[in-house]
Protein backbone atom coordinates (compact mmCIF):
# COMPACT_ATOMS: atom_id res chain seq x y z
CA UNK A 1 0.00 0.00 0.00
CA UNK A 2 1.35 3.25 -0.86
CA UNK A 3 1.75 6.10 1.42
CA UNK A 4 -0.89 8.90 1.89
CA UNK A 5 0.55 12.10 -0.07
CA UNK A 6 0.85 14.73 1.81
CA UNK A 7 -0.90 18.66 0.81
CA UNK A 8 0.23 21.84 2.11
CA UNK A 9 -2.22 23.49 4.04
CA UNK A 10 -3.26 26.44 1.99
CA UNK A 11 -5.90 29.48 2.86
CA UNK A 12 -8.92 28.23 0.90
CA UNK A 13 -9.55 32.29 -0.32
CA UNK A 14 -6.65 32.66 -1.86
CA UNK A 15 -6.96 29.29 -3.80
CA UNK A 16 -10.32 30.11 -5.56
CA UNK A 17 -8.49 33.10 -6.95
CA UNK A 18 -6.28 31.16 -9.08
CA UNK A 19 -6.36 29.21 -11.96
CA UNK A 20 -7.16 25.31 -11.67
CA UNK A 21 -3.36 24.20 -12.97
CA UNK A 22 -1.60 27.08 -10.18
CA UNK A 23 -4.27 25.96 -7.48
CA UNK A 24 -2.72 22.32 -8.17
CA UNK A 25 0.75 23.41 -7.94
CA UNK A 26 0.08 25.52 -4.79
CA UNK A 27 -1.73 22.97 -2.78
CA UNK A 28 1.43 20.00 -3.62
CA UNK A 29 4.27 22.37 -2.37
CA UNK A 30 2.51 25.41 -0.53
CA UNK A 31 2.70 28.77 -1.17
CA UNK A 32 6.13 30.05 -0.64
CA UNK A 33 7.80 26.39 -2.93
CA UNK A 34 5.57 27.14 -5.33
CA UNK A 35 6.61 30.46 -5.61
CA UNK A 36 9.78 29.66 -5.80
CA UNK A 37 9.66 26.29 -8.01
CA UNK A 38 7.86 28.30 -10.41
CA UNK A 39 10.54 30.97 -11.02
CA UNK A 40 12.36 28.06 -12.49
CA UNK A 41 10.16 26.20 -14.08
CA UNK A 42 7.10 28.50 -14.93
CA UNK A 43 6.25 29.44 -18.54
CA UNK A 44 6.89 26.27 -20.36
CA UNK A 45 5.51 22.40 -20.97
CA UNK A 46 7.06 20.07 -17.83
CA UNK A 47 7.26 16.49 -17.48
CA UNK A 48 6.95 15.04 -14.13
CA UNK A 49 8.51 12.25 -13.79
CA UNK A 50 7.27 8.84 -12.19
CA UNK A 51 10.25 8.60 -9.88
CA UNK A 52 13.05 10.56 -10.48
CA UNK A 53 12.32 13.92 -8.06
CA UNK A 54 15.93 15.38 -8.38
CA UNK A 55 15.26 16.43 -12.34
CA UNK A 56 13.47 19.14 -11.16
CA UNK A 57 14.79 20.08 -8.32
CA UNK A 58 11.66 18.36 -6.09
CA UNK A 59 12.26 16.27 -2.98
CA UNK A 60 10.54 12.64 -3.71
CA UNK A 61 7.42 13.57 -1.98
CA UNK A 62 6.88 16.82 -3.51
CA UNK A 63 7.30 15.03 -6.84
CA UNK A 64 4.24 12.59 -5.89
CA UNK A 65 2.17 15.62 -4.33
CA UNK A 66 2.56 17.45 -7.71
CA UNK A 67 1.48 14.37 -9.46
CA UNK A 68 -1.50 13.89 -7.23
CA UNK A 69 -3.15 16.92 -7.64
CA UNK A 70 -1.86 17.59 -10.98
CA UNK A 71 -3.44 14.50 -12.03
CA UNK A 72 -6.37 16.27 -13.71
CA UNK A 73 -4.07 18.28 -15.56
CA UNK A 74 -1.56 15.65 -17.02
CA UNK A 75 -1.53 14.60 -20.86
CA UNK A 76 -0.73 11.29 -21.10
CA UNK A 77 2.89 11.81 -21.19
CA UNK A 78 2.91 13.29 -17.70
CA UNK A 79 3.44 17.14 -19.33
CA UNK A 80 1.23 20.05 -17.97
CA UNK A 81 1.96 23.65 -18.98
CA UNK A 82 3.45 25.20 -15.81
CA UNK A 83 2.35 29.11 -14.95
CA UNK A 84 4.34 31.92 -14.31
CA UNK A 85 5.16 32.84 -10.85
CA UNK A 86 4.34 36.23 -11.34
CA UNK A 87 0.28 35.15 -11.64
CA UNK A 88 1.02 34.08 -7.69
CA UNK A 89 1.95 37.16 -6.58
CA UNK A 90 -0.51 39.82 -8.50
CA UNK A 91 -3.45 37.05 -6.84
CA UNK A 92 -2.34 37.33 -3.60
CA UNK A 93 -1.24 40.98 -4.02
CA UNK A 94 -4.91 41.66 -5.42
CA UNK A 95 -6.64 39.32 -2.72
CA UNK A 96 -4.66 41.77 0.17
CA UNK A 97 -5.92 44.63 -1.85
CA UNK A 98 -9.27 43.79 -1.73
CA UNK A 99 -9.22 42.96 2.44
CA UNK A 100 -7.55 46.56 2.77
CA UNK A 101 -10.00 48.52 0.48
CA UNK A 102 -11.87 49.38 3.65
CA UNK A 103 -9.38 49.86 6.00
CA UNK A 104 -6.50 51.61 3.89
CA UNK A 105 -7.05 54.69 1.62
CA UNK A 106 -6.42 54.03 -2.60
CA UNK A 107 -3.42 56.42 -2.39
CA UNK A 108 -2.10 54.50 0.65
CA UNK A 109 -2.90 51.16 -1.42
CA UNK A 110 -1.28 52.03 -4.24
CA UNK A 111 1.73 53.30 -2.73
CA UNK A 112 2.34 50.52 -0.73
CA UNK A 113 1.90 47.66 -3.95
CA UNK A 114 2.97 50.24 -6.31
CA UNK A 115 0.52 50.54 -8.58
CA UNK A 116 -1.72 53.32 -9.91
CA UNK A 117 -4.60 54.28 -7.95
CA UNK A 118 -6.94 53.14 -10.49
CA UNK A 119 -4.79 50.23 -11.15
CA UNK A 120 -6.27 49.87 -7.06
CA UNK A 121 -10.36 50.90 -7.96
CA UNK A 122 -9.90 48.07 -11.09
CA UNK A 123 -8.99 45.62 -8.52
CA UNK A 124 -11.72 46.25 -6.32
CA UNK A 125 -14.52 46.66 -8.54
CA UNK A 126 -13.52 43.11 -9.96
CA UNK A 127 -14.79 42.11 -6.39
CA UNK A 128 -18.05 44.14 -6.23
CA UNK A 129 -20.90 42.33 -6.71
CA UNK A 130 -23.35 45.09 -6.35
CA UNK A 131 -21.46 47.08 -9.26
CA UNK A 132 -23.20 48.00 -11.80
CA UNK A 133 -22.13 48.96 -15.15
CA UNK A 134 -23.49 52.22 -16.65
CA UNK A 135 -23.19 52.40 -20.61
CA UNK A 136 -23.97 55.93 -22.14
Amino acid sequence: MEPAVRLHAVDDELLRTLPPVLRAVVRALGFRRAQEWLQDYGGVSVTLPLYKADALELTSDELKAMRHTLAPHLDADGRFWAPKADKILIKVRDAQIRRERYSTSIKALARRYRITDRHVLNICREDDPGRQTVLF
